[in-house]
């Protein structure tokens, strides 16, 4: 009498920790996938955009270069008596890609980078010509927020 009074004990003690471990791995599964008419989806988190790719294909196609200027964008262009703000419209091509070490020897250089922003500096010592830009990480895709290009 009593190993029949046992094993129905021990039945249910097994099936409510089974349960327990199914309802514990299904709570931490919704924290990975969002429930859509009871089908479970993966949610994808999306890497940020690799650095060196963008800045190759930035300084090499002109089209998605200007899809990837944050206008209206910070600095000017100042040459001389001539000064404007950037726009869509009088936005100059850039093909020299940032770059760590610059081969121009009469130039001062400068970089500056953290995950989210990538600062670029040349200028000439003792001299009005200076040029700066900056880029900046913008919901995991790069962007050139500011262009300073002056050269008096």
């Amino acid at each position: 009498m009593k190993i029949a009074t046992i094993l129905p004990v021990l039945a249910f003690a097994f099936i409510a920790v089974n349960c327990n471990k199914i309802k514990e791995e299904t709570k931490s599964n919704s924290e990975i996938a969002i429930k859509s008419d009871s089908i479970a989806k993966p949610v994808k988190k999306e890497l940020p955009e690799n650095f060196d790719e963008f800045n190759k294909k930035f300084h090499s196609d002109s089209l998605f270069q200007v899809s990837r200027v944050d206008f209206p964008i910070e600095g000017k262009h100042v040459s001389g008596f001539e000064q404007y703000n950037w726009t869509r419209k009088n936005w100059q091509f850039q093909v020299i890609p940032v770059a760590e070490k610059t081969e121009i020897e009469e130039y001062q250089h400068s970089l500056v980078k953290t995950d989210t922003l990538i600062t670029e500096k040349f200028w000439i010592p003792n001299s009005d010509f200076e040029v700066e830009r900056q880029f900046k990480l913008i919901d995991n895709k790069w962007f050139l927020i500011y262009y300073n290009d002056i050269n008096l």
